[in-house]
């Protein structure tokens, strides 16, 4: 069923309001999270633009702790309901894979990482 922009937005609105951002080496509906080294979701904050299709992008940046330890190359990034376990809702592949290494920080930058709804 096509929805209107109205409906896209209280689509996204419904799917992304308290979601937590997170971090993995393969498409996560395999796993690979990211584990250990300090690593730790992140809270997603959003803001919503377009219509047909309406894309939610981070309002704020998104920053992971210090890596005590490496975490791998991240190639993608899920939304869960929950800081920890909880229900993956969706996820995206990075435009540019990154390896995490000791001191490494991942960040996203305000509107650097965004779900769309069409």
């Amino acid at each position: 069923m096509p929805l209107t922009a109205s409906g896209e937005v209280a689509a996204l609105n419904g799917l992304l309001a308290a979601r937590f951002v997170s971090l993995h080496t393969a498409v996560p509906t395999g796993g690979a999270e990211v584990a250990g080294g300090a690593y730790a979701r992140q809270s997603y904050a959003y803001t919503t633009s377009g219509a047909d299709p309406t894309t939610a992008a981070n309002s704020s940046d998104i920053v992971f702790p210090t890596a005590t330890a490496s975490w791998g190359t991240v190639t993608h990034a899920g939304l869960y309901t929950a800081a920890s376990a909880g229900t993956l809702l969706a996820w995206v592949a990075l435009t540019t894979a990154k390896a995490v290494s000791i001191d490494d920080v991942v960040r996203f930058a305000t509107g650097q990482l965004s779900f769309t709804a069409d």
